[in-house]
Parts: C-alpha cells; structure tokens; sequence
C-alpha cells in the first residue's frame, strides 16, 4: 500500500518545509523509544546546517550526526511532539514499512499490510489524529505474485524511465548522469542515487530467494 500525507502537525514539518530536497526516515525500533527514533537521510545541504535545521524543528528532540555516504546526509533523530507518521502499533499489526519519504511537499509512505482487515486499524491513527491522507496505490498480494513488496518511488520509477528513454543503459551509453540530472530538475548526484536505489529494489524483488 502507498499513501501520501500532507499536515504541519506531522513530525518534522518545520524541517521539510524548508530543506530543498528530498528527505527519507528509516525505522528501526530501539528499546525504550519504539517508533519514536529514526534514520533521517537527507541529500543535499551541509552537514552543519542540516543538523541545526533539525533541532530547531518542534518536534524533534535530539538529532545526532551518523555520517555521509556520497551525497546522502544521515542522522539520528529522537522525536518528542508531532503527529506519528507511522502508527506506533505497526510492528504490533505485522506491517512491514518499506519506505517514507518527503517530497515536493509531501510524504509518500509505502508499507506492506499482512490482511486486508489491517487496513482499518491504520486509517485509524491518521483518523484519530485529524490528518488528512490519500491511498495512493492499493495491492492485494497473491503468492504467485513477484516482488509485490518491493514497489519502486515515484522518483526512482520517473529516473529509471528517462535513463532507459534517454539510451542511458545502452552500450555505448547516449546520455550522462548530468544530462539526466537536467531533464529531472535534480542535481548528478540525486541521478545516481535514484537509479542506483531503483536497481537494487528491483534485484531483491525479482532476484532475492
């Protein structure tokens, strides 16, 4: 399932409102926090300036600098206040997140649901809390499904279309990163990112036993 949600009093609103940028959170439970402690994964900005963005954002109460890999930004990131993006008793309901991401001003949530009946229980904690949000995208899985799991991003599916349109994967290739970076509005290193990440949910879909 993909939703996408748009609310100031959802956490790390003050944040994403002024980063130029996608931004992406990545949940691992930890002992006494629960859901309220992620990976923020950022792609641009200084490391100095992301992080003081980042603490001044109501909703957060600490954020630690973990390092970069490439362009990407990592922190770790306590939440106190704000509207969960995630409800807290996902692991609880056997729902599997696969990816949260804020982008041109939303964010777009994709989780694997165990049953149909889960559904409800997760509109619930957006009802209760008054937020608005839109199903997206609704896939019941069968197992002679492949890769149901694994849907790409809208911005990694939107680069890999272009790079294949554009003979990027062509031998010799007909495009570079930068001129894929000029048709998608972002910068080379967002290109490669996307591409990358694009084919790597693939191969685990398609290829993992």
């Amino acid at each position: 399932m993909e939703i996408t949600l748009e609310d100031p009093r959802l956490i790390l609103s003050s944040f994403v409102t002024g980063h130029r940028g996608p931004v992406e959170l990545e949940f691992q439970p930890t002992e006494g926090f629960g859901w309220d402690c992620a990976f923020v994964v950022v792609e641009q900005g200084p490391v100095d300036s992301v992080g003081a963005s980042l603490v001044v954002d109501p909703t957060v109460i600490e954020a630690d600098f973990l390092g970069s890999v490439g362009s990407d930004r990592r922190f770790r990131v306590l939440f106190g206040s704000g509207v969960r993006l995630i409800p807290p008793s996902s692991t609880e309901m056997g729902v599997r997140v696969i990816s949260v991401r804020h982008e041109d001003g939303r964010w777009s949530i994709q989780m694997h649901l165990p049953a149909h009946s889960t559904l409800h229980r997760v509109q619930e904690h957006y009802h209760d809390n008054d937020i608005s949000f839109r199903v997206k995208r609704l896939h019941v899985a069968r197992d002679t499904d492949v890769g149901s799991e694994t849907a790409l991003l809208p911005g990694q599916r939107e680069a890999l279309l272009v790079a294949h349109e554009h003979g990027y994967f062509e031998v010799p290739r007909r495009s570079s990163q930068g001129e894929l970076a000029v048709i998608l509005g972002i910068s080379k290193s967002g290109v490669s990112q996307r591409i990358r990440r694009a084919i790597s949910r693939l191969i685990e879909a398609t290829l993992s036993p």
